[in-house]
């Protein structure tokens, strides 16, 4: 049993490592669109690609 939940919590930290990668990358974009575009602040743009993220599935709310 002991083996089983250490399998269990690995494969939770695995997910959420997956999570942080897909997140960051948002964040990178939204860093990029906003200098391409010579804004000041990018938060606006995170939200809408998060947005976007989440309605296509690929950001999973834990």
């Amino acid at each position: 049993m002991m083996g089983s939940q250490k399998t269990v919590a690995q494969s939770v930290r695995e997910e959420i490592a997956q999570h942080k990668r897909r997140l960051l990358k948002l964040e990178e974009s939204a860093v990029r669109i906003a200098n391409t575009h010579n804004c000041p602040d990018h938060s606006l743009i995170r939200l809408a690609l998060l947005s976007q993220s989440a309605a296509a599935g690929t950001v999973v709310k834990l």
